[in-house]
């Protein structure tokens, strides 16, 4: 008789293992997931610089779309701006003021607007 139980106990210790190593093995792949996924980047799209037109785009369409330039020139007729990318989520303008360090900048988008605020020029340089 004290076999049978010593038995019995057996199995249900293995039975609890065997429980536990699932758990386990469940909350690591979870983790695992979660580090997988990457964190979204404010404001990143694979098209965000695809409405610069020469000739077209106005100096107030690249404010609303990109936001605050880096630096202006020549009264505003130069607009910089830090564009950092990343392969899977796009480009996206780098700001220092939302916790986003300079390091992450991979252009400086140049462009140059005429006397009526329409785009002439634009150059993606790359920095490093």
């Amino acid at each position: 008789m004290g076999a049978e139980i010593a038995v019995s106990q057996m199995k249900k210790m293995r039975r609890s293992r065997t429980t536990l190593s699932r758990v386990f093995a469940t909350l690591l792949a979870l983790w695992l997931a979660g580090c997988a996924t990457p964190t979204p980047i404010p404001g990143a799209s694979q098209d965000l610089l695809k409405f610069l037109q020469i000739g077209k785009t106005t100096r107030e369409e690249v404010l609303l779309k990109l936001g605050q330039p880096s630096a202006s020139f020549e009264h505003e007729k130069i607009l910089t701006y830090r564009v950092g990318e990343d392969i899977k989520q796009g480009f996206y303008v780098v700001n220092p003021r939302a916790m986003m360090p300079w390091e992450q900048a991979r252009y400086s988008l140049v462009l140059v607007f005429d006397e009526g605020g329409i785009l002439q020029k634009q150059s993606r340089v790359a920095v490093d």
